[in-house]
């Protein structure tokens, strides 16, 4: 049996056709998609079947698809129905009656966590450039903490010890955005090492990586993931408009939290 038969039933066309949300999930599922679906079940009590991106979408009409990763967004983006993308970082709002859940805190929570932590320049390492409402939003926030948020786009994955010779400098803290094409082992590595040189702190970019030499305010739980994408959801549901971008209200990383890992995954 497959990986993902093994982690969640397979409805036929038919039943998932009854069901009031269709969730859409990249085979085999992975740890993180695992984790958010454990938040969303927490935050859900409406019917849902789980079905495989690798596949076409069963016959609708469904009231709403949950897509979590990037594949899984592309596949429910052919779908007419409403649509709440989760665990796709760089996956952008791209049609009415879509929501994207953000995997950071709001940015102006986000603003806060960087001036309790007493960093007033930010390098944030980026495979693509920032949503355009959160950079917006944490331009403003940062100005009025005296805080600036300066992007560094990583054209490609061996480009970052450059990047950093040429961008980190004046930085007082780095954080490596979560993208899958960005966060790899040895990137992660790479970044740990320059802030362990200039003695600056470090933001995980996911929570699984934080550590006690690893800061993990900047961060957004998988679980909190889930339950955002369930908010969401519930509210297209019940017909009331929702931000295209979503922020989860709850984070459950706090710096100086010690989780174990075996190091950041590329997917």
């Amino acid at each position: 049996m497959r990986a993902l038969q093994l982690a969640v039933f397979l409805l036929s066309p038919a039943s998932a056709a009854a069901a009031e949300a269709l969730i859409v999930v990249s085979e085999p599922m992975s740890p993180a998609v695992r984790e958010a679906i454990e938040g969303l079940r927490s935050e859900w009590s409406l019917q849902f079947d789980t079905v495989s991106a690798s596949r076409p979408l069963p016959p609708g009409p469904h009231g709403v698809i949950i897509a979590f990763g990037g594949r899984a967004a592309l596949r429910a983006r052919q779908s007419g129905s409403l649509v709440v993308v989760a665990l796709a970082p760089s996956y952008r709002p791209d049609r009415r009656g879509t929501v994207v859940v953000a995997m950071t805190p709001s940015p102006e929570r986000f603003v806060s966590y960087l001036a309790a932590a007493g960093v007033k320049r930010l390098l944030a390492v980026r495979a693509v450039a920032a949503e355009g409402e959160f950079a917006r939003r944490a331009a403003e926030a940062g100005k009025l903490a005296g805080i600036e948020i300066d992007d560094a786009i990583l054209s490609e994955p061996g480009a970052l010890p450059r990047l950093l010779r040429a961008e980190g400098a004046r930085a007082e803290g780095i954080w490596l955005a979560p993208d899958p094409d960005s966060v790899t082992r040895e990137n992660f590595g790479v970044v740990r090492e320059f802030s362990r040189a200039r003695g600056i702190p470090l933001f995980a970019p996911a929570a699984g990586l934080v550590s006690e030499e690893v800061r993990g305010e900047l961060t957004v739980s998988f679980r909190d993931c889930g339950r955002e994408a369930a908010r969401a959801a519930q509210e297209l549901l019940a017909g009331r408009q929702v931000a295209a971008i979503a922020y989860p209200s709850t984070t459950t990383v706090t710096a100086g939290a010690t989780v174990s890992t075996t190091g950041p995954s590329a997917r």
